[in-house]
């Protein structure tokens, strides 16, 4: 018989259909717990699968979708930042009293740097009071001057996170070390914006740069070209009109800065920065 249905099977017999009957089980009684017990499963394997449908079709749609992210307005940048850098005023001496008890890390606001804070929260929420006097510009970037350990560079790092022109903070030792390991990539790196997710950066898909601590960098070699590798970014911005991405700190004065970079790029730095500065009598924080 065996060898009958192999013949078959070679030969291609078209008219010859082997069916396997998948049996039905009517004959099977159950009991009423058992019909309960099977259609419950059942219904459990079921609405897993829809649930699973469902997740993947609201996936699918949030992919098509959209995104919204938030917008800051100057009260709400001021009220994001002071919570999540615990921002007190010096007048708030309760709830400095207890930060320092519980030990908890704060930014004091007082008469050396509430100017510039306010300025700061005025510009990178875009507020068009920051414009009213004439003497500030948003097309422009941020440059504090100040004396040491005026608290410059906590300030650029707080406001790093905001919904106008997001950007990290740099030291200017680190690019120039940079530039001594990579040469002109380096250059072309630091004076590029920064691809990211938008998802965690506001919806920026590019962020910007703040370098730290002007004047401290030293001229750089790379394959026998020296370079003051600042200088080079500063004309790198400018040229490719991507000012108001790009911040800076300093220690230096006008003056100092004609001194070490040239007059060229101390006019170029008018022209590209809006200057803020501490009173030179502004106290060291880190004391």
């Amino acid at each position: 018989m065996e060898k009958e249905i192999n013949q078959i099977l070679e030969e291609g017999h078209t008219s010859t259909r082997l069916q396997i009957v998948t049996p039905n089980y009517d004959h099977i009684e159950l009991t009423d717990e058992e019909i309960e017990a099977w259609t419950a499963w059942a219904l459990r394997i079921a609405r897993k699968k829809k649930d699973a449908a469902l997740t993947e079709l609201a996936y699918s749609k949030k992919l098509i979708e959209p995104s919204h992210y938030i917008k800051f307005n100057y009260d709400g940048l001021k009220d994001f930042l002071t919570e999540k850098y615990n921002i007190v005023d010096e007048s708030e001496t309760e709830l400095i009293e207890k930060y320092e008890e519980d030990n908890i890390e704060y930014f004091l606001i007082d008469s050396d740097n509430r100017e510039i804070f306010e300025l700061l929260c005025m510009y990178f929420s875009e507020d068009p009071a920051f414009e009213l006097s004439g003497e500030y510009s948003f097309k422009k970037g941020i440059m504090i001057n100040g004396p040491t350990g005026c608290g410059k560079t906590k300030l650029m790092k707080i406001f790093s996170s905001n919904t106008f022109r997001p950007f990290i903070t740099t030291s200017v030792r680190s690019v120039a070390d940079a530039y001594q390991e990579d040469g002109i990539d380096a250059l072309n790196k630091y004076s590029s914006l920064i691809p990211v997710y938008p998802q965690r950066n506001f919806g920026f898909d590019a962020i910007g740069h703040c370098f730290d601590d002007l004047g401290t960098e030293d001229d750089k070699k790379n394959f026998g070209n020296q370079v003051n590798v600042l200088q080079d970014i500063i004309y790198k911005v400018y040229d490719q009109e991507l000012t108001g991405w790009f911040h800076l700190t300093t220690n230096l004065g006008g003056k100092e800065i004609d001194s070490i970079y040239g007059n060229r790029i101390r006019s170029r730095m008018r022209e590209m920065y809006n200057q803020m500065m501490f009173s030179p009598e502004a106290k060291d924080r880190r004391k």
